[in-house]
């Protein structure tokens, strides 16, 4: 889902989001650790904006004739292969819309009751972007068995009902869509956002699969790209701008406070230094919406989830494991959509042993984690090398092998898919469309929408252009009250 890899991503803590869930108390911030950077291919995008139109014309005349069923095949310039269908409407034309530029052919079916004769049933057809090309094919007259020599000696008037008329259009190119983007209604002054993630999909994305190294071992996760398209995207956001690098697992701890560990968490720190200088806390991109499914996507042993607080689309930056089954513990009381958001699974054995040595090998402890927003910052579960005692200023000082950490995290394939954006505005006076940036305060995939201070309607289009440069024109509207 995410171009080429570039870069190996570090270990971070960050902070800003707790998973706290009734009645387990407070499962502190989740996040995850930086590692190889997504980079957009360097590809020429091409619009989906060519058109072949045309009708389906009775012998060499001019009669139209409906139902009759068009086939468009053909190989676009980016590698896609495309086989579309419509049946001609009431007058005979038919239209593929959306086309990509390619070598394409039009076909035709001869519908019940016309010769298939030898008029052109076929047209191959080489297409330009944004080109629109008139394509006439032509069948037979009506058969000979639906007229008897009887009627027509008698002079009887004979009536034939043609075959059943279609729409006559068809999409050429579509982007897979998880959801409709329409109006966004907004008051004057407002400031609201729209991830765009939980709209579009790439249409070769597949699940992609990350290495964490992390203090135990080896850790590979398959993520849910089509399953949690929202929440692995915001991941893989923090991942490429290199925001977990260094990263702390900054949580240990049982959901009902006491017993054997079942959840780790990290993503709300940077650790500095080696020997330990201080944290750094992760800056965050805009909250993104909850994504759970505890039919589909239980928080079962072994996943991968969004931590948030008691609010429910408060997740941004941090993440965590489920080391045991907390299927019951971590339900939405209200049902899907209400629990947290699992949004990959460890991927093999090896690195299921990886994250259950965390419990062996370290032990909750009451650790003093400061940043420069938080001076004083004392976390009652954070994962300590079993033997080490924290005193003092603890670990301040202390080698980073003292902690539970991220060295980095890699792509163990090369990742399918990627969307990314170009926005405008019909009317900036009634509202501006800014996407984010990956260093900013709100990411890529994040649309912000600044109403102005009138009242009126804008148009906003957006381009989204996959993984192989191929791009839609998208648009929808923004009332501002």
């Amino acid at each position: 889902m995410f171009g080429s890899i570039v870069k190996m991503l570090k270990k971070n803590f960050s902070k800003k989001n707790s998973i706290k869930q009734s009645p387990f108390g407070r499962l502190e911030s989740l996040h995850l650790e930086t590692f190889e950077e997504r980079v957009t291919p360097t590809v020429t995008p091409v619009l989906a904006n060519g058109v072949i139109s045309g009708n389906i014309l009775l012998g060499q005349g001019t009669e139209g004739v409906s139902g009759v069923q068009i086939v468009l095949t053909g190989t676009t310039t980016t590698g896609r292969d495309v086989n579309v269908s419509t049946t001609t409407n009431t007058t005979g034309g038919y239209a593929f819309d959306q086309l990509l530029p390619g070598s394409y052919k039009v076909s035709r079916g001869t519908p019940s009751g016309f010769f298939n004769g030898t008029y052109n049933a076929n047209a191959n057809v080489n297409l330009a972007e944004s080109q629109t090309i008139t394509q006439n094919l032509e069948v037979a007259g009506i058969t000979a068995p639906r007229i008897s020599m009887g009627l027509w000696s008698s002079g009887t008037k004979i009536s034939i009902t043609p075959p059943t008329a279609g729409t006559g259009t068809a999409n050429g190119f579509t982007m897979p869509t998880y959801q409709t983007l329409g109006t966004q209604t907004l008051t004057k002054g407002q400031t609201s956002y729209v991830d765009l993630a939980g709209f579009f999909a790439d249409p070769d994305t597949t699940n992609t699969t990350v290495n964490f190294n992390t203090s135990t071992g080896n850790i590979a996760v398959t993520l849910l790209d089509n399953q949690a398209p929202i929440s692995v995207t915001n991941f893989l956001n923090y991942v490429e701008a290199g925001k977990y690098g260094n990263d702390l697992f900054h949580r240990m701890a049982n959901l009902s406070g006491s017993g054997a560990p079942q959840i780790i968490q990290g993503g709300q720190f940077t650790v500095n230094g080696d020997p330990i200088t201080g944290f750094s806390d992760v800056s965050t991109y805009q909250p993104i919406q909850n994504e759970s499914n505890d039919t589909t996507r239980p928080n079962a042993a072994g996943t991968l989830a969004m931590a948030r607080t008691s609010v429910l689309n408060s997740a941004t930056s941090q993440f965590y494991f489920n080391i045991t089954d907390n299927t019951t513990a971590l339900a939405g009381s209200g049902g899907n959509g209400t629990g947290y958001a699992v949004f990959g699974k460890v991927a093999d054995a090896a690195s299921l042993a990886n994250l259950n040595s965390f419990t062996s090998q370290y032990t909750a402890q009451s650790v003093n984690i400061p940043t420069s927003s938080q001076p004083s910052n004392t976390l009652p579960t954070v994962p300590v090398l079993n033997g080490v005692t924290p005193s003092g200023a603890f670990p301040i000082g202390a080698p980073e092998n003292q902690l539970a950490t991220i060295t980095d995290v890699s792509f163990a394939a090369a990742p399918t898919g990627k969307l990314t954006y170009t926005v405008s505005s019909s009317n900036t006076a009634v509202v501006t469309a800014t996407l984010g940036t990956l260093n900013g305060s709100f990411s890529p995939n994040q649309l912000q929408l600044v109403a102005g201070g009138s009242p009126g309607n804008a148009v906003i289009t957006l381009n989204v252009t996959d993984n192989r440069g191929e791009t839609i024109i998208y648009r929808f509207n923004v009332v501002v009250q």
